[in-house]
């Protein structure tokens, strides 16, 4: 996300490389249009701001223009605006295109990254986060709101290893106990068996989640939701 020094520097970006910058807003909601135009004539006075309401004007005004910010919303009432972001960047390279949008699943993110998307921003962070998205991408930065930066994160991360067997009725009791903060002796009481017998499922348990300890045994059953 884009991280607190743009806050700090945002005068200095108005007066310079932003204040004169030339935005097109693709958004077909009138009051969403009004509230990010307010937002930017106020914070980029000097801006130009075309605003367009639907997807085959914005491909056309693509045509004969090359803004240098696009602010794109996706549901737009003729067309995806994700073939907006398509056209764009197979005309202008350099165009910095931000995506605006109530859409905050996985699919719809990737798309519009494929597509040719720099950033992503949902709709509720418009007020705090627009202008400084706008000057991180200036810099190269690919802004995203939180939410949206933790699915992917998320979509990115290894799946976890598939447990080779299932616990057993008497693994899953004594891991649970240990879960609970009773030692082993404690729980070898407690299941009416000998303190032998706990250290032989300990050896069952650590196998099967493949681990070496009791806090990682306990960790990893949580995770693969083997024990509450």
């Amino acid at each position: 996300m884009v991280t607190s020094y743009v806050y700090r520097r945002r005068s200095a970006y108005v007066k310079g490389k932003m204040a004169a910058m030339n935005i097109a807003l693709v958004e077909d909601d009138g009051l969403m249009r009004t509230r990010i135009q307010n937002l930017l004539t106020h914070c980029l006075p000097y801006a130009r701001l075309t605003a367009l309401v639907r997807l085959g004007e914005a491909l056309a005004f693509a045509t004969q223009q090359s803004p240098d910010y696009w602010l794109v919303d996706l549901g737009l009432p003729d067309g995806s605006g994700v073939d907006l972001i398509r056209a764009v960047r197979a005309k202008d390279k350099a165009a910095h295109i931000l995506v605006i949008s109530v859409f905050g699943d996985v699919d719809n993110v990737l798309a519009s990254i494929e597509a040719g998307a720099n950033g992503y921003l949902l709709k509720d962070a418009v007020d705090k986060d627009l202008v400084d998205a706008l000057a991180a991408m200036e810099q190269g930065g690919t802004p995203l709101s939180p939410m949206i930066a933790s699915k992917l994160l998320e979509t990115m991360m290894p799946a976890r290893p598939v447990v080779q067997s299932v616990l057993s009725p008497k693994e899953s009791e004594l891991l649970n106990l240990l879960s609970r903060g009773y030692t082993y002796a404690e729980s070898a009481e407690l299941m009416q068996v000998a303190l032998s017998t706990i250290q032989t499922h300990v050896r069952g348990i650590y196998g099967k989640l493949a681990v070496g300890s009791k806090a990682e045994a306990v960790f990893e059953a949580k995770a693969l939701g083997l024990i509450a």
